[in-house]
């Protein structure tokens, strides 16, 4: 019988394993751990292989004989480990990467846009004076620093949001398709 998924997010650790067997940080929402993300960013870039001992349920690295998972806190015994995490769950990450950043360079380019524009409009209406070739560096700054501004704090955040739902709703698509392998 497949294992079934457990949702890491909703489970209350303290009741399914001792909590000095799991990191300090404590639980997480996040459905990847931060240690399997920053794997899969270096699998990504061709900087690790994809391979290892990894959680049969959750993906995260454990170490040897590591009884039970420190991300889902699941027992190897109930789902098993596996030797590489499965190629779309990578698939899944790099989309959710994707989509976080086009977000942050749409809130970039479209707040640079403005800039242009609204800097050049010295230009259109009145003469190329040193007041206007002024106002047109100040305005560009002025819009630069404000769009970097916007995308960094705004645009990632709703990247961020956007990148993750997606995430959760093909995690869960997945999901639902191995267990019922």
């Amino acid at each position: 019988m497949a294992p079934v998924f457990i949702d890491i997010r909703a489970m209350n650790r303290s009741d399914e394993v001792e909590t000095n067997d799991l990191p300090a940080s404590g639980p997480s929402d996040e459905i990847l751990s931060q240690r399997l993300r920053e794997l899969l960013e270096d699998v990504l870039e061709g900087r690790a292989p994809n391979a290892g001992h990894f959680c049969g349920n959750c993906y995260h690295p454990v170490a040897g004989e590591e009884e039970i998972c420190r991300h889902c806190g699941i027992s190897s015994s109930e789902v098993g480990t596996v030797e590489a995490v499965p190629l779309e769950v990578i698939e899944m990450h790099r989309q959710r990467r994707s989509k976080e950043g086009l977000v942050v360079r749409t809130f970039a380019w479209v707040g640079l846009t403005i800039g242009v524009t609204v800097a050049l409009l010295p230009f259109v209406f009145g003469d190329v004076t040193v007041l206007t070739a002024v106002a047109f560096f100040g305005l560009l700054l002025v819009f630069y620093i404000g769009s970097a501004n916007l995308a960094n704090s705004v645009g990632d955040a709703l990247g961020y949001r956007w990148g993750r739902s997606q995430f959760e709703k093909r995690w869960r698509d997945f999901i639902a398709e191995r267990d019922s392998a």
